[in-house]
């Protein structure tokens, strides 16, 4: 169904007196007040018109008449009750056990999903009791800023603006003229990183202009590849262990010549690519000889962003998003519609744009998006105003002017933007958008966060010289299932440690800019008393507090 038709910006309101839409399935929501505590970390619990001794006495006489209530009444009924609750009804007989794991534990799920990549099972192979438990966990990490931080892979030697895409077999990073393609493989509950392969697809001494902007994994699992000096390729990645080969071009696309690709992104089997100059070219990746269907955007008027969908294209230009409806054979040359980014008379470029994954709480219309001007956006493409119904903002970020590279969905309501410098990683649960925290990414001074994935517990990202995964599923330790492996990364895919450690302090005495420790690696007892070992890797959090200057804290240390 396309979006509903926009109609004129209502003007004389601020944002918070606009208020907000309903962000997730379900209808409409109130505003959620700015000094709203944080959320119960099991998840948010429906507001009762029960005491407690009503709700007790409710409990009980559930308990007495589940023997006798069919499942279609109980499942009208279930829903009604948060985790707590179910919990609580299901300690209370064999009988309410059996029936809150066979039908409430999974109607809970269905209302509380999160997406997952890297799980070593998917989450219908999980017994549904122990996926709550298993977002339970994520959950409350995020709310006590409780996660670990590691980079994945070597420090690459030029400093690159690298692509990354996810699957459930391979984290795939676009580095320069090479594809940097670390595998997935099964440990404890979540996949683990192992040693990465390297494809050239530039060739020799062809310089940053050979550069990878753009990589789609296509259905048959081929790879999509777009360079910044033109050129589009079809590649078929050898499956076999041990290949010491080269990658196999499958096909190659016509592209004008002369015309440098700047943004690069498919859906399915179709890709869409732009250029500097305003050329937008869509692709049917299963027919290369096919000429691109094509609209030339205004003069001066490039996309710093794109999106795909079957139905619309969406473009994130200077000052707004452009949304294009589009078919299999042609693109609109007029926008469907466009929304809205600051209000005037400011201006700023949408250089992120993000769609919800398939399995989440949030409507499917809602569009986050990242911008030059510091800040997340989400606009609702039910609403006919073009205007974003909710905005975040890391205060520290906003106050250097950085700007926000990238964006992502994670876990269960929150969102993630990169920003544009020291590789920060501001976090928001969409619920309350001024209790947010950020992190630096390991190694990322000076670097933005040019591109990242989220999922459940985990968010992936790439800086400038670097890959990096931030976990708060707790995967990360070698102590987790799969001991020796390393964990989350396998000790051959881990950075060589430097032998000293950079690490920011607070701000400056200007307040413009972070200040920077540099020490000596500490070395610590061994992790059984018997040796020494290497101080940990760790990452560096602070809280979105604007009074009483920035509190710092670190993650829990990776041996």
């Amino acid at each position: 169904m396309p979006p509903p038709k926009a109609s004129k910006p209502r003007k004389g309101k601020s944002e918070r007196q606009r208020g907000k839409s309903s962000l997730t399935s379900g209808g409409d929501a109130a505003p959620v007040p700015d000094e709203a505590p944080l959320p119960d970390p099991i998840g948010s619990p429906p507001v009762h018109a029960f005491s407690r001794s009503e709700r007790d006495d409710r409990h009980d006489g559930l308990a007495v008449n589940f023997q006798t209530l069919p499942d279609d009444v109980l499942g009208q009924i279930l829903p009604l009750l948060d985790l707590r609750e179910l919990l609580r009804v299901r300690e209370v007989s064999r009988e309410s056990k059996s029936r809150i794991d066979r039908l409430g534990i999974p109607l809970y799920l269905a209302r509380h999903p999160q997406h997952h990549i890297t799980l070593s099972c998917r989450p219908s192979q999980w017994e549904p009791l122990e996926l709550v438990k298993h977002h339970r966990h994520i959950t409350n990490s995020l709310h006590a800023r409780r996660w670990h931080a590691l980079q994945v892979g070597q420090t690459w030697v030029q400093a690159a603006i690298p692509t990354l895409n996810l699957t459930s077999e391979a984290l795939i990073l676009g580095v320069g003229g090479t594809l940097v393609i670390h595998p997935l493989s099964p440990n404890g509950a979540g996949r683990s990183v192992g040693r990465a392969k390297e494809y050239p697809v530039a060739p020799k001494f062809s310089g940053s202009r050979a550069d990878i902007v753009g990589v789609h994994v296509l259905p048959d699992s081929q790879l999509a590849v777009a360079q910044y000096d033109g050129v589009v390729q079809r590649f078929m990645v050898p499956d076999q262990p041990n290949w010491n080969g080269g990658l196999y071009s499958t096909a190659h696309f016509p592209h004008p010549k002369g015309s440098n690709i700047h943004t690069m992104t498919g859906c399915g089997d179709a890709l869409l690519t732009t250029t500097s100059s305003g050329l937008v070219s869509l692709w049917n990746a299963r027919s290369p000889w096919q000429a691109p269907a094509t609209l030339t955007l205004p003069p001066t008027t490039r996309a710093w962003s794109t999106l795909l969908t079957p139905s619309f294209a969406y473009l994130g230009l200077h000052d707004r998003i452009a949304i294009h409806a589009v078919n299999p054979s042609s693109i609109s040359s007029t926008p469907f519609r466009s929304l809205a980014g600051p209000d005037l008379p400011s201006a700023s470029s949408a250089y992120s744009l993000r769609l919800p994954p398939p399995t989440s709480i949030h409507n499917p219309s809602i569009l986050l998006s990242a911008w030059y001007d510091s800040h997340l956006r989400m606009h609702d493409l039910r609403s006919p105003s073009p205007s974003a119904v909710q905005t975040f903002s890391d205060p520290w970020t906003w106050a250097d002017g950085s700007a926000m590279y990238s964006t992502a969905f994670l876990a269960e309501y929150h969102i993630a933007g990169g920003g544009a410098r020291h590789g920060t990683v501001s976090l928001f649960d969409t619920r309350f958008p001024k209790s947010g925290w950020s992190c630096f990414s390991p190694g990322g001074k000076g670097s933005p966060v040019y591109a990242m994935e989220g999922e459940g517990g985990r968010l992936w990202g790439v800086t400038e010289k670097r890959a990096f995964v931030l976990a708060f599923d707790g995967s990360a330790a070698p102590t987790a299932e799969g001991g020796a492996g390393g964990g989350l990364v396998e000790y051959t895919a881990r950075a060589r440690r430097t032998r000293v450690v950079e690490k920011p302090n607070g701000r400056n005495k200007k307040g413009r800019d972070w200040g920077w420790s540099v020490k000596p690696r500490e070395v610590d007892r061994g992790r059984y008393g018997d040796g020494e070992e290497e101080q940990g890797e760790s990452a560096v959090g602070y809280d979105h507090n604007e009074g009483g200057g920035v509190k710092l804290f670190d993650s829990i240390a990776v041996p």
